[in-house]
């Protein structure tokens, strides 16, 4: 069994290393339990792996089967997206209390090495989460402890910390910064769980908690430890809760719906980003609103849902349009017109109208500044994409390797699996392709 799990790039090959199963295991088994004739191609579950080829429907419901998931979710996802199904055993019926949420935080201290870290809360699952997160009072729920040992310094520091992460992460990327989140979360831990402090600083140090939980949540996501982020995000949720912190519970809502998304999942995601506004009320920060709308464009489109789509977009730009800077909160000094976001773009690709996406995503580009390498890198990998799809095969192979020259300062496996997913686009034998390939395939081992 491997220790590394940024060897793993498909949720297949993952469930094959915690089992024990070779390929050709999962072939004798999926040939056993429905009947299919895997000898004749053992490349098969390679294939699968690979993305070039997706399972017929017996052959998933066989594997689901073998490991005990419902019938129900392999047709209700598709493939692979049903093999990151939870099993539900996040505590999430716990009362929403000080302690709760101290042992929650607790609990996921070490949630980057969890084994399953392939895995992700289902959309059910995460719908009732989001749904019990809303109905907390708005009002803080945190007790007095009088005593003064943690002081308004300390928890000034914290914060200004956090602002720090944010920004070292727009520039490397989620893998590396996930380390740093922790050492903070660590220090946070250990000020709830010992110090004494007023009850002013307790509702600050639960408000810092809950968005350093956001951010190391984000970063775990954009290292493709699923898992690890939703353990986070939870934790999240209810920390900041305790501190009173709505606008960043909103803003876990809506990354846990962005997973969904690139899950493939985008009803549970819509849900997701739905109970967040509705929680927010129309009368808090329009940027925030113009997130959470920007956001579901791309749900929609994953879903099949084009009109909604469109309308979602118009809407978000009219919010950003009338927006107040003295409303936002301060992480969402990164977001720029709806229709100029990344997510958005990735949306019109797959609604099959390339031409726009390329046209918003080139016009959003325009606004970055050199200190937002990863989102270049994706947003490049995005346009090339679109120009996949518009048959220009010169021009988005020369646009992916402009990704490539940036790619080597960003640790974000995200990011690497969606170049990845480009190369295995392309026609084999091109040799514009291979030579991309070949470039690709050139990055450091650790990419």
């Amino acid at each position: 069994m491997s220790n590394d799990q940024s060897l793993f790039r498909h949720p297949l090959a993952y469930l094959r290393d915690q089992r024990g199963w070779s390929q050709t295991d999962v072939a004798e088994l999926v040939q056993r339990r429905s009947g299919l004739n895997m000898a004749v191609n053992r490349q098969k579950v390679w294939r699968w792996e690979h993305n070039l080829v997706t399972p017929e429907l017996d052959a998933q419901l066989a594997i689901a089967a073998e490991v005990g998931i419902d019938r129900r979710k392999v047709l209700n996802h598709p493939w692979p997206s049903w093999l990151l199904m939870v099993d539900g055993t996040e505590p999430l019926g716990q009362a929403w209390t000080v302690e709760a949420a101290k042992h929650t935080m607790a609990g996921c201290m070490n949630a980057d090495t969890d084994r399953r870290s392939f895995l992700l809360m289902s959309g059910d699952d995460a719908v009732q989460l989001a749904g019990a997160w809303a109905a907390v009072p708005a009002q803080k729920i945190t007790h007095a402890a009088e005593g003064g040992t943690v002081d308004t310094e300390i928890v000034a520091w914290v914060e200004n910390h956090i602002h720090r992460l944010w920004r070292l992460d727009d520039l490397v990327g989620g893998d590396y910064c996930l380390h740093l989140a922790q050492a903070d979360l660590q220090l946070v831990a250990r000020l709830l769980q010992r110090g004494r402090y007023r009850s002013a600083v307790e509702q600050r140090l639960f408000a810092a908690a809950g968005e350093l939980l956001r951010f190391a949540g984000w970063c775990a996501f954009d290292g493709d430890r699923h898992a690890a982020a939703g353990r986070y995000w939870h934790a999240g949720l209810r920390t900041s809760a305790t501190g009173g912190d709505t606008l960043t519970g909103a803003y876990i809502l809506s990354l846990m719906a962005m997973q969904h998304t690139y899950a493939g999942d985008g009803r549970a995601a819509i849900n997701l980003l739905e109970a967040a506004r509705e929680r927010i009320g129309p009368g808090s920060s329009r940027a925030v609103h113009a997130m959470l709308d920007a956001w579901q464009v791309r749900a929609h489109a994953v879903a099949g849902e084009p009109r909604q789509a469109v309308e979602v977009l118009f809407r978000g730009d009219d919010h950003w349009g009338r927006r107040d800077a003295d409303e936002d909160p301060p992480w969402i000094y990164w977001m720029r017109q709806p229709s100029h976001t990344i997510e958005v773009g990735m949306g019109f690709v797959q609604l099959g109208r390339p031409d726009i996406a390329v046209r918003l995503l080139e016009g959003g580009m325009a606004e970055r500044g050199s200190d937002y390498t990863r989102d270049a890198v994706l947003g490049l990998t995005t346009v090339a994409d679109a120009q996949f799809d518009q048959d220009d095969l010169d021009g988005a192979v020369d646009t992916a390797r402009r990704a490539i020259e940036l790619v080597t300062g960003v640790d974000s496996s995200r990011v690497i699996d969606h170049l990845h997913a480009f190369a295995q686009r392309l026609p084999v034998g091109e040799p514009v392709a291979e030579e991309f390939r070949a470039c690709l395939n050139a990055l450091p081992s650790f990419m």
